[in-house]
């Protein structure tokens, strides 16, 4: 026997059924008062047919509880098997993004000791320098960049946010803001104030995310908060930004001039920064 739910509701009904010949015959209105005594007063005959049915009745109850047994190690089973494939997937995918992130730490890092060792030609030409100390100076150096780089791209910095001092729930702050912008919300590593605290202003937050690819998709989708709305939070005024390095925020901040000086120079095109540099074009009528 195949077990379905269609053999439960028609062994239920059939069950009822047969409950219901027997307290009709005892003379009993709920199973409650069904005894021995009340059993004994029933003819021979009445009294076999009602056994006779029962019989039959426990014996289609055990058949389908045998039935739904045997469904519910198959499903067991098969539950056994899909976690198993999950496991062996979510394996898979960790070893992708290992790899992803090894490879991007890699050619960081191989990009960097370019950056760095531009000038070698000169400096091996030079036998009287000490080579062998530059070239492992300028590695480390190139290493430590690309994973100072590489830890800094999983992070985001969220300026504007109004400071609570002692009373604060960070996380639960910048779930709310993330929720404006992503979705689904990436799930958050760590968040927390940086710099001096100063009477008036707010301190910004750096937000750490799992994954670098979280931060540029946030990131990607920050105007979003221009047009937020909320009664507790002012989103309009909430900027978000990469986590620069002391260079990189210089470099940004000579942007940011120019384009400035460019709004003012001239006001009927749009200035904005994008891809580390400047670009204009014509307003919109």
């Amino acid at each position: 026997m195949v077990f379905t739910l269609q053999q439960v509701y028609k062994l239920d009904t059939e069950a009822s059924g047969t409950l219901s010949r027997v307290l009709k015959a005892a003379k009993c209105q709920d199973a409650e008062n069904l005894n021995t005594a009340a059993l004994l007063k029933l003819n021979k005959d009445p009294l076999v047919k009602l056994i006779a049915d029962l019989s039959k009745q426990l014996e289609k109850s055990l058949a389908v509880c045998k039935a739904a047994s045997l469904k519910i190690d198959e499903m067991t089973n098969r539950e056994i098997e899909t976690s198993r494939i999950m496991l062996k997937l979510q394996e898979e995918q960790l070893d992708t993004v290992r790899e992803s992130v090894k490879q991007d730490v890699t050619s960081s890092v191989r990009d960097s000791v370019k950056s760095e060792l531009k000038s070698w030609a000169s400096v091996a030409a030079n036998p009287s320098k000490p080579t062998d100390a530059v070239v492992k100076k300028t590695v480390q150096k190139a290493v430590n960049s690309a994973m100072e780089s590489d830890s800094r791209s999983k992070n985001l910095i969220m300026y504007g946010v109004k400071e609570q001092l002692s009373t604060e729930d960070l996380p639960t702050m910048v779930n709310e803001i993330l929720q404006e912008v992503a979705y689904p919300v990436p799930e958050i590593m760590g968040a927390c104030r940086v710099g001096v605290q100063k009477e008036g202003n707010y301190r910004p937050i750096k937000v750490t995310l799992f994954h670098a690819e979280n931060v540029k998709y946030v990131l990607s989708k920050a105007s979003k908060l221009r047009t937020a709305e909320s009664s507790t939070v002012d989103f309009a005024k909430i900027y978000l930004a990469p986590d620069r390095s002391k260079e990189e925020r210089s470099a940004h901040q000579q942007l940011v001039m120019e384009m400035k000086r460019l709004n003012t120079e001239k006001p009927s095109q749009l200035h904005i920064i994008r891809n580390n540099r400047v670009i204009s074009f014509d307003k919109k009528a």
